[in-house]
């Protein structure tokens, strides 16, 4: 009953509060959508490309030397090396992990291009949602020990050099399956096997 009353002894708002109140709203929406979300606090090293931000996991050598097939590993003759090479956690506008990229793309262990560049396959790496810097990096430093070891048998997308012709051009072939790679890299003394 008092709520009817109270209603109706209320006076009619104004229109010009009205087109304030919309326009005050419409532009703190505006500021919401086009405002990041960090990923988590501190200092780190970060770049922002399109609508999504990347925080530096690992700047340093990137270096691949041994392969692995058949249950047996072997050693590049010539090891790819690489340096700076830098992994990077990539973090959506409202803070949240996605993937992880390199920067540059070198290596074996990459899914299919996608608009925003090659993802990193991360394949048997177990880690926990980097929601920190420690996680991050400590997710990195696995990463790129794995990057260390091509696995013939399960090749993601590979990115070489130029540098790295022959390599390049026997691992891209996707017409030929691991053993025929495995005995062209032989043949052409490219590796040796650990004993």
């Amino acid at each position: 009953m008092i709520d009817t009353e109270l209603i109706n002894k209320a006076k009619k708002k104004s229109g010009l509060i009205e087109q304030i109140d919309a326009a005050w709203r419409e532009f703190v929406n505006r500021l919401r959508e086009n405002t990041f979300s960090i990923p988590f606090k501190g200092e780190y090293s970060c770049m922002i490309k399109d609508s999504d931000m990347f925080v530096e996991g690992y700047s340093g050598l990137l270096l691949i030397d041994k392969l692995y097939y058949n249950h047996k590993t072997y050693f590049l003759k010539k090891p790819i090396k690489y340096y700076p090479f830098k992994i990077y956690g990539v973090y959506g506008e409202r803070g949240s992990f996605t993937n992880f990229v390199t920067d540059p793309e070198i290596g074996f262990h990459y899914l299919g291009l996608s608009d925003k560049g090659h993802s990193i396959c991360t394949g048997d790496i177990q880690y926990l949602n980097p929601e920190s810097l420690g996680l991050l990096k400590e997710t990195a430093l696995k990463i790129i020990r794995a990057f260390r070891v091509i696995n013939l048998e399960s090749l993601g997308t590979v990115i070489l050099p130029e540098s790295y012709l022959n390599l390049k051009n026997i691992f891209s072939n996707k017409d030929e399956d691991a053993k025929h790679k495995f005995e062209k890299l032989l043949g052409q003394n490219l590796i040796e096997e650990i004993i």
